[in-house]
């Protein structure tokens, strides 16, 4: 008997069902047509930028010939790399050496003629005391001594013109870099001022590019909002170098300079990131593209293109409300993700389902089925602290001094334990001992107020001095 009640209460809870899915159903029209459609929801979204670029020496500098005359000799294989001080060229130092003489020459004689005015002023002003010489003859005496001193001092300048322009006949680097072709041939006759070379210095290596004023204004805006974030909560924004062929450059860079003005003619604002090149990758004149990235777009709202229609009156989407009707809903669409899709700023929330193929099928205001379609959107569920590869300093074990430190630039995930702890300075071992703290990295200062922020969902760390209890947690965490 309690198994038939049983029975009769679950027939009883299928026909209701069943009555709500016919109502439901009854709301949209068997005829209605059937489109694919997306749930639309938030996601932080990590953000790309991609901008032509050239690769751009971090110096360059001109060598001139500072004196004229015949060039001897070239010291130097070209576009080889030369170190700063090393002999370029030589110019013929003969003619400069005999003036160099001249004006030692000179020097020594007026020397001896101001020693010989110092002797006869001593005894003139001597004699002027004891009344025995005239005013006049005292006057005569200070004032020769006076014209020889100033005439010695004049020798003495034309001596050390004389020794610079022997010094310049050694043309030497005056920064290290990679040098150019010559412009002067062994044997010319060359004249003062004359270009001889260029020296470029490829490491670091910038890279130049420009930005259009509108993109630029509208992302500043979105920082002061909250909606872009840069997970490091710090100004640097870093960027990757990609060549024609679609590989990427091994290394990673930052911007370092933004223009204050904005260049009127084209209305872009130029901007430079500088990139670690110790292999000389990275040629001055090379055609790149550059990608910004490490910011984050939070709580965006992501369609694919294909789903924003574009009319006169601005872009909009088609979405099905509740009821099952198609709307026109006018959307303002932002910044475009990595992946070619369109982050829609205003028009959207959370939970509204948008159609993304089959527009043509259907119009505001008509009736329409929904063949749900799975789109994923990468995202971002934390946001991370983005670790560019940087240069990696290591500290010979046998250095006595506080200079003499190793650079060698590799990516940091192939840095092992060893080799962070070896980027402490020697000088900050005794410190490290004293104070029981370990130096992660050195701090700026006017980042010497950075603090360390930590919640359940983030783990953000900006640059600090952790003592030892912290870095244990730290290591172990």
């Amino acid at each position: 008997m309690f198994g038939l009640k049983v029975f009769a209460a679950t027939l009883a809870v299928l026909t209701i069902s069943a009555c709500k899915d016919e109502n439901n159903q009854a709301a949209v029209p068997a005829s209605a047509p059937v489109v694919e459609a997306i749930k639309v929801e938030p996601h932080n979204v990590q953000l790309s930028f991609e901008y032509a670029a050239r690769v751009q020496g971090s110096k360059e500098t001109e060598v001139r010939a500072r004196v004229g005359g015949i060039l001897l000799k070239r010291n130097y294989v070209e576009g080889s790399k030369v170190k700063e001080g090393d002999v370029l060229f030589q110019i013929d130092p003969e003619p400069f050496e005999v003036e160099l003489l001249q004006a030692k020459a000179e020097l020594s004689q007026n020397q001896a003629n101001l020693k010989a005015a110092e002797t006869q002023w001593e005894r003139v002003s001597k004699l002027f005391k004891e009344r025995i010489v005239s005013e006049k003859s005292r006057d005569e005496a200070l004032a020769n001594l006076d014209s020889l001193k100033a005439t010695t001092a004049l020798a003495e300048a034309k001596v050390k013109s004389a020794q610079l322009n022997l010094n310049y006949t050694t043309v030497r680097a005056p920064i290290s870099g990679m040098t150019s072709m010559e412009t002067q041939s062994e044997g010319s006759l060359i004249a003062v001022n004359t270009p001889m070379t260029t020296i470029t210095q490829f490491d670091p290596a910038y890279v130049i590019f420009s930005a259009s004023e509108n993109e630029i204004f509208k992302l500043g805006t979105m920082v002061e909002q909250g909606l872009i974030v840069n997970p490091r909560h710090s100004k640097t924004v870093y960027a990757k170098v990609k060549y024609g062929n679609g590989s990427v450059y091994g290394y990673d860079g930052e911007i370092n300079f933004v223009n204050p003005s904005i260049d009127e003619s084209t209305g872009t604002l130029k901007l430079r990131a500088v990139f670690p090149n110790p292999e000389g990758k990275l040629v001055p004149g090379q055609f790149v593209r550059l990608l910004l990235e490490g910011l984050i777009r939070k709580d965006a709202i992501v369609v694919p293109q294909e789903a924003v229609m574009q009319s006169p009156t601005g872009s909009s989407v088609y979405r099905i409300n509740s009821q099952g009707l198609v709307e026109a809903v006018p959307v303002t669409v932002g910044l475009t993700t990595p992946e070619g899709n369109w982050i829609i700023d205003k028009g959207l929330n959370a939970g509204d389902v948008v159609v993304v193929n089959g527009l043509m099928k259907v119009r505001p205001g008509m009736p329409a089925k929904a063949e749900m379609k799975e789109f994923s959107v990468p995202s971002v569920s934390e946001l991370p602290e983005v670790q560019p590869t940087e240069p990696e300093t290591k500290v010979d074990e046998g250095a006595v001094s506080n200079d003499d430190v190793v650079v060698e630039y590799l990516p940091l995930e192939n840095a092992d334990e060893t080799s962070v702890e070896q980027t402490i300075n020697p000088s900050d071992e005794a410190n490290k001992k004293a104070d029981n703290v370990i130096i992660l990295e050195e701090v700026p200062s006017n980042e010497a107020s950075a603090k360390q922020e930590s919640s359940a969902e983030t783990e953000v760390y900006t640059d600090k001095v952790l003592s030892q209890s912290e870095s244990e947690v730290l290591i172990a965490g």
